[in-house]
């Protein structure tokens, strides 16, 4: 993973984040590209895609809405190594749609999981839901901290994915668009050092904004931000 930051320009909710800018980062914009709001279509996700090879390294990338969380799937596409999915989020992602089978914020992660062969296990921490099954363990809604070891111990490879939608957080550290859990924000952040000191983490995605609430969401990604940065091998926060 690079010391670095993408901005994914799909609602221009990062505009109004200035302080964010000041870490390196590139800027790409997805705004005009048609079908991308809560469902992805084909030509869409061929798009999306393209964009996203110009970026120049891999570390952090910053989605926007959660409206645009599919992104992490087509993120995920490009990891070689097997690796578990780490997601943090009110909500598991895991719909199947069977009248409209489209990539959608709902069900990316179902459909990572029969189209990205090197996925062997899901994480999910912060969720509503609470029925795990072989291949997805669910750690639900708690006002109290789960153990991370008992975390890092269901992980089950070496390398691991970390994907944040903001909506897992209580209202006092980020607000979404969507409902949110009860997850305090220094919580995540010692979930996050404990990934990074146990495992090889691949890459990191965030989304979860609304513009309504720049101002807390961008404390709240900072914060994000410095926690990962702070086990990378160089130091690239301003």
């Amino acid at each position: 993973m690079h010391p670095s930051v993408t901005f994914l320009n799909f609602d221009h909710t990062y505009t109004w984040q200035r302080n964010l800018l000041r870490f390196p980062h590139e800027w790409i914009d997805m705004y005009d590209i048609k079908g991308t709001n809560l469902y992805c279509d084909d030509q869409a996700i061929r798009e999306i895609e393209s964009r996203l090879t110009r970026r120049y390294t891999r570390g952090i990338t910053f989605i926007g809405s959660g409206n645009y969380h599919y992104v992490s799937y087509m993120l995920l596409k490009q990891f070689h190594e097997p690796f578990t999915l780490v997601l943090f989020d009110h909500h598991t992602d895991m719909n199947e749609q069977t009248l409209f089978p489209l990539l959608s914020c709902g069900s990316w992660v179902s459909y990572a999981q029969k189209h990205v062969p090197t996925l062997k296990h899901v994480v999910i921490i912060g969720s509503a839901a609470s029925q795990s099954s072989s291949h997805v363990t669910i750690f639900p809604k708690s006002d109290l901290m789960y153990a991370p070891t008992a975390i890092m111990r269901a992980i089950p490879t070496k390398h691991v994915y970390i994907s944040i939608d903001k909506d897992v957080l209580r209202k006092q550290d980020a607000q979404t668009n969507w409902d949110q859990g009860t997850m305090a924000l220094h919580t995540l952040v010692t979930y996050i050092e404990h990934l990074f000191q146990s495992k090889h983490v691949l890459g990191v995605d965030i989304c979860g904004e609304d513009r309504s609430f720049c101002a807390k969401n961008e404390q709240a990604n900072e914060t994000i931000i410095r926690a990962c940065f702070k086990h990378m091998p160089v130091s690239s926060a301003s």
